[in-house]
């Protein structure tokens, strides 16, 4: 009966473990589709906007660092699991009400420091809790992540606004008539957004004092964000950070019933012993060098493929940016949750080898033809998914999985972010 009752245990935490995963995707994807919301929110441009990636990243930098010590220090992982994703709730419902970047990129560091401290722990809680048997589970915990940064455009973009009304513009209007009195003078603008009169003019050119040749009306129209007290975006922001409490609460039961996780990867430590560290670290660089440009790719092009589609030369909505987001990330879940099988009946080499090929592809077109054809940017954005979804599990493939290592990736993944949002200036 113990052993029953173990076994349901361990089943019970792995799927928290799968559910965090999915909050902690849905987390890192929904500043790309509502980063023009937020801008709005703000009131500041899209260059300075920007800027929340640094901090962001800045804090999944040090999360990953500290993360990392306290899960290999600490047998209650279960109570460091639901203080991070307790974390990440309470800083994804405080963003869509910051009117300032000031706070905006405080609340991002502190949500970037718990992914990246709750990116860690997942990895090592699904290796504490299945050992030498992870493979399938580790494979999964990385398929959730993808499923949820899938899931996280689509809930956005029911709450996005349309951002290409102008805004601001002087508008003149002429009215000719032959009658002595004009009792009302009736102005209809059609626009989604709240209009402000900032002057109105009145014009009247006539000939003699009983007929009107002409009347202009000239006023200066001035767009602006009148939801600066509860933005659209709030309803999804909301609903992410109560799927995020949700999942918090759900580590908190398992954090009563069973606080305590057991270390049981001794011989895997032994075994990655052997290997040198010498070998250990050339390994990991290359495996640095190459992740330079997939993780650029990777969250990067994730982050601001919404925002392009809207200011570049396409001048698609809001919305349908959003969606050419949700094409990314669904062929990145699919392309992930295929490796799974490629990397049975195929080598490690041959599946980083096809992913190079998609990643190349989709780059070539992404440079020359996406920014003229929309449907180029769709293929575009497509084969850099599929391209460059199984990059981390393959390359990881050769490696046992210990508490340090999701650190030193994670370490280099947000190094390489820092360096490409500042190469980028």
């Amino acid at each position: 009966m113990t052993n029953l009752s173990l076994k349901h245990l361990r089943i019970i935490k792995t799927c928290n473990l799968y559910a965090s995963s999915i909050a902690s995707g849905i987390s890192m994807a929904v500043i790309g589709p509502t980063l023009l919301n937020l801008q709005e929110i703000v009131h500041t441009d899209i260059e300075h906007i920007a800027l929340i990636y640094d901090g962001r990243s800045s804090g999944y930098l040090v999360g990953s660092l500290v993360g990392g010590v306290l899960f290999d220090v600490t047998p209650r992982k279960q109570f460091l699991m639901t203080v991070f994703n307790f974390l990440i709730a309470v800083s994804l419902l405080a963003v869509p009400w910051c009117r300032s970047m000031g706070t905006i990129a405080g609340w991002l560091v502190i949500n970037g420091l718990s992914m990246g401290a709750l990116d860690t722990g997942l990895n090592v809680c699904c290796l504490n809790l299945w050992g030498q048997d992870c493979g399938p589970f580790y494979q999964a915990l990385h398929f959730m992540y993808g499923f949820g940064s899938l899931l996280a455009p689509l809930i956005a973009s029911p709450f996005l606004d349309d951002y290409h009304e102008t805004t601001s513009m002087n508008d003149s209007m002429s009215f000719t008539g032959n009658t002595s009195t004009w009792d009302s003078v009736e102005l209809i603008v059609n626009t989604s957004n709240t209009l402000t009169w900032d002057s109105v003019g009145l014009t009247v050119d006539t000939s003699n004092t009983s007929t009107w040749d002409s009347v202009e009306l000239t006023g200066n129209i001035s767009n602006t964000y009148q939801n600066d007290k509860f933005p659209s975006i709030t309803y999804a922001y909301t609903i992410i950070g109560i799927y995020a409490f949700v999942v918090t609460v759900a580590f908190f039961i398992v954090c009563i019933i069973s606080p305590l996780d057991a270390s049981g990867n001794k011989n895997e430590a032994n075994k990655t012993k052997q290997n040198g560290f010498m070998f250990i670290s050339m390994i990991v660089t290359l495996t640095f060098l190459l992740l330079f440009f997939e993780t650029g790719t990777e969250i990067g092009f994730a982050q601001m493929v919404t925002a392009y589609s809207v200011k570049g030369p396409l001048k698609l909505t809001a919305v349908a940016g959003s969606y050419i987001t949700s094409a990314y990330w669904a062929a990145f879940t699919l392309s992930r949750f295929s490796s799974i099988f490629l990397a049975i009946k195929f080598s490690s080499l041959s599946v980083v080898v096809l992913d190079l090929t998609f990643f190349t592809a989709g780059t070539v077109v992404l440079l020359f033809w996406a920014g003229s054809k929309e449907w180029c940017l769709w293929l575009a954005t497509i084969l850099l998914g599929i391209g460059i979804a199984s990059f981390m599990l393959q390359l990881s493939h050769g490696l046992n999985v210990t508490s340090t290592s999701p650190i030193k990736f994670l370490d280099y993944l947000q190094l390489v972010l820092l360096l490409v949002k500042w190469s980028s200036r």
